[in-house]
């Protein structure tokens, strides 16, 4: 009696459903397609299928070279649109088993979890017309850009004054490089732009906002945009993988005016 051979499984895409939400609707997209060197990935229906390049043997470990991938598309579109505009959520992988079966075909099989798309009453929306811009090849979250990006985060969500996360932000950065002087050639940001957000969010604020009782001045309107706008350069740029030699450094005609 012959036994038939151990299973040799290889994934050949994941799915992943792009949730609703009560800040966008896309209308008639057309489709999104790019690659990476971990899979090609395409957007179309609010449906992404993501078909695997490497050999893996279950979804768990394809999963986990496919979704920091993911979750660097929906950060770069929170930088550059709304927040929480684009959401994935899994749904399922496409395995097939590679050992030949006794009749010498292939068999194929699907796995995964039933998917269901975000729920609520849709209110008021933005309507795009096209996907978000996949993320730069060189653009990739990693434990000290999360750090900011949650930081920052909890600052939109009222759960922290501008001017105490901005110096948090600051001091993770100075202190990750030994110093600002070093920061400035390690992430290739310019003095003037660290000792500015230094400045605002030590100087600036009121009583309930201030980071030191010896700042009496509130952020203006157009402070407060300018320290948005550099938290997200510093997320971009603690993401970025490229050589730091490699950056064009960030100045402070990169940032709005004050």
């Amino acid at each position: 009696m012959t036994e038939n051979p151990a299973p040799n499984l290889h994934v050949v895409s994941l799915e992943y459903i792009l949730l609703s939400n009560e800040r966008v609707i896309y209308k008639n997209p057309p489709p999104i397609e790019f690659e990476t060197d971990e899979a090609l990935f395409h957007l179309a229906d609010g449906v992404l299928k993501c078909k695997m390049k490497e050999r893996f043997s279950d979804a768990v470990a394809a999963r986990k070279v496919v979704e920091p991938i993911l979750r660097a598309w929906e950060v770069d579109t929170d930088l550059g649109h709304n927040r929480g505009e684009l959401r994935f959520k899994y749904k399922m992988a496409e395995v097939i088993d590679l050992s030949p079966a006794p009749s010498g075909s292939v068999t194929a099989k699907v796995v995964g979890n039933a998917m269901l798309s975000a729920t609520g009453t849709l209110s008021t929306h933005d309507t795009r017309s096209r996907y978000p811009e996949p993320p730069p090849d060189h653009f990739r979250l990693n434990p000290d850009a999360e750090s900011i990006l949650l930081r920052y985060e909890g600052y939109l969500g009222g759960r922290e004054p501008l001017p105490a996360m901005a110096y948090f932000c600051l001091t993770l950065l100075e202190g990750k490089a030994g110093g600002r002087g070093k920061a400035v050639a390690m992430y290739g940001i310019h003095r003037d732009v660290l000792s500015k957000i230094g400045k605002l969010s030590t100087q600036r604020g009121d009583l309930q906002s201030a980071r030191k009782a010896s700042a009496t001045q509130p952020l203006s309107g157009a402070e407060s945009a300018w320290l948005e706008e550099a938290m997200k350069t510093l997320v971009r740029r603690l993401g970025d993988t490229r050589s730091p030699a490699s950056l064009r450094v960030v100045s402070m005609t990169d940032l709005p005016k004050l």
